[in-house]
């Protein structure tokens, strides 16, 4: 297909749907539609993130929401890439992308499909993407506001004491008050401001940063800097690949003083709770100082993990008669902190490989005690999911549009099957040595792979920065969990009446769902209208995560970076169409264990 007959089947294409959906003609919108085709929103027509699978789901959902969402003015964007064909052959992708408004907004959609000369628009749509752009009558902030950025409160009154009561909240309450003050919460308040929403962050830590700072000392990055791109501020040219965790930590101090955003830091998040009648939340926190203050924001983000929060700890048998130490991987900073000859890590993602290989480097005899298969690429082959985002020649807006296209069920499940065994075949060396060294390969859910584990449950897999080939050459010895009878005074009983000696054994054993912080901070009845968080649900996305989860004013954030930045935007205006009153009660998603939820 040429660019032009591309171009105009797209416009075609774009005229029938908004004659569609005009008329609300649903035989006509089927038409437009392959039989199995997929429909994924963020915001745009369903104020949630959502999917709709197979022709009928979609044009329902079309014809339920086109009163009150109002689509209009779809149109071939002059702001996007004209469209094209992508790829050739079987894989020839045909991508188009429009622009349209709302009744409270302006948004953009996505379309992918399959060339088809006996189509009147030369292809047949089998994916579409939604996105909420921006809500209508919402200015961004005032670039260089005129004066010198404040009004004084009373005669004589100077910046430095009104930046002091502003950020101590000495009148008033934050609309948003952002539990976490990691990459998630910093990304969620510096969009909040963007849409003119004031945010309070608070965090137990002692400065922003503190989260990495303190983790264990060897820890650096497994992606690169170009996909872990903050919104609004750029990393200096200088900073690494792969960024240690201490330069991140610094900066995320860095980000949050440069786009002035108010942390308190060294915080305590209490608990809240929610009133329906006034629309707001109780929050109470306890300061550095010991003192309790309450506010009460319309809003809370929790913003304190991705996939969990609290480590999870698993019993197992006579380890409580063990002499020596016993800690969860949360808890190592660096082999040099510990008097140990002999480890025993239980697990094998990636905190356990990592505590390893600094072990083993320290001169620690080292065992890995595995019990479960784990997915291994090299990191360079893992990074081959993220080729966009290493293209410089693609802007990372574009590539932000493209991966929540990526995010459609179907075309995420069937994708990474392909990337996994194709990465599989680059590896095939290091798996086979691995596999040689006693570990057991996986290849993830439903051959998925690492990046589905991800965002599965946050475990197993490891992407290699050096403890793999130290496995391979016997420096990191793996033991199967099932050889491990139980745990006695100086080590692990095993099968065959022998005992692996340890002076330290550390639980790699990953954390629990934030479901469980939920209950604490919020209860548990507002626990079970959350229900499981960062786990896929039965539409395809990531349950709960950075859209409704069904407790009216509570809103949870997380994630890889690549992930934060383009979700937490759509989070941000979310909670500002809330705020203004865009998003009808029937657009409110159900809480999750009611009988309308599980419909």
């Amino acid at each position: 297909m040429s660019t032009v007959a591309i171009t105009e089947g797209a416009a075609t294409w774009a005229r029938d749907l908004q004659q569609a959906l005009t008329a609300r003609d649903g035989n006509a919108l089927r038409g437009l539609l392959a039989e199995q085709s997929a429909l994924r929103d963020n915001g745009a027509l369903t104020w949630d993130f959502r999917q709709f699978h197979g022709r009928d789901a979609i044009v329902s959902m079309l014809l339920n929401v086109v009163d009150e969402i109002q689509p209009s003015g779809f149109e071939v964007s002059t702001v996007w890439p004209d469209p094209q064909v992508i790829g050739d052959g079987d894989d020839a992708v045909v991508e188009a992308i429009f622009d349209f408004d709302t009744k409270s907004g302006r948004a953009v959609a996505l379309i992918n499909a399959t060339p088809d000369p006996t189509s009147p628009y030369g292809f047949v749509v089998r994916a579409i993407y939604t996105r909420l752009e921006e809500l209508r009558d919402v200015p961004g902030p005032e670039r260089h506001p005129r004066g010198n950025g404040f009004v004084p409160a009373y005669r004589g009154q100077t910046f430095g004491e009104h930046d002091r009561r502003r950020r101590e909240w000495a009148e008033g309450n934050p609309e948003v008050l952002i539990v976490g003050g990691g990459q998630a919460g910093l990304v969620a308040a510096a969009h909040l401001a963007k849409v003119g929403v004031t945010a309070l962050i608070i965090d137990k830590n002692e400065r922003v940063g503190d989260n990495w700072r303190l983790r264990y000392d060897s820890l650096c990055l497994h992606n690169t800097v170009e996909m872990n791109a903050f919104p609004f501020l750029a990393y200096p040219s200088h900073y690494p690949e792969f960024l240690p965790k201490d330069v991140m930590g610094d900066w995320l101090e860095t980000y949050a003083r440069y786009l002035d955003l108010n942390v308190w830091s060294s915080t305590e998040f209490l608990g809240a709770e929610y009133d329906d009648q006034d629309g707001a939340w109780a929050a109470t926190l306890r300061r550095a100082d010991g003192t309790e203050r309450v506010l009460h924001p319309q809003h809370i983000i929790l913003a304190t993990g991705g996939i969990g929060g609290r480590p999870s700890v698993p019993t197992l048998p006579g380890l409580s008669t063990f002499r020596g130490k016993v800690i969860h991987s949360s808890a190592y900073t660096k082999a040099a902190d510990l008097d140990v000859r002999k480890a025993v890590v239980v697990g094998t993602a990636t905190s356990a490989h990592d505590i390893a290989l600094d072990l083993y480097e320290n001169g620690v005899e080292v065992t890995m005690v595995q019990r479960g298969p784990v997915v291994v690429n090299q990191v360079e082959t893992a990074n081959l999911v993220y080729a966009e985002h290493l293209d410089p020649s693609i802007p990372t807006e574009l590539v932000d549009l493209r991966d929540g296209m990526t995010q459609v069920k179907p075309i995420r499940e069937a994708g990474l099957r392909q990337y996994h065994a194709f990465a599989k075949s680059l590896d095939g060396e290091l798996l086979k040595g691995l596999e040689a060294a006693g570990m057991r390969i996986g290849d993830g859910f439903e051959g998925q792979g690492w990046p589905d584990l991800f965002q599965r449950t946050g475990g197993g897999f490891y992407l290699n920065k050096g403890a793999s080939d130290v496995i391979i050459d016997g420096g990191i010895k793996i033991l199967p969990f099932d050889r491990v009878v139980e745990f006695g005074e100086v080590g692990a009983d095993l099968d065959d009446g022998t005992t692996l000696d340890a002076d330290i054994v550390i639980l790699a054993t990953g954390y629990q769902n934030r479901k469980v912080e939920v209950a604490d901070q919020f209860g548990a009845d507002v626990a079970e209208r959350v229900g499981e968080i960062a786990r896929w649900d039965e539409e395809g996305e990531w349950s709960t995560m950075w859209g409704q989860t069904g407790q009216r004013g509570l809103w949870i954030n997380g994630g890889a970076i690549l992930q934060i930045r383009p979700a937490t935007r759509l989070l941000a205006l979310l909670i500002k169409a809330d705020i203004d009153g865009c998003i009808p009660e029937s657009f409110r998603r159900p809480p999750r264990n009611s009988e309308k939820a599980n419909a």
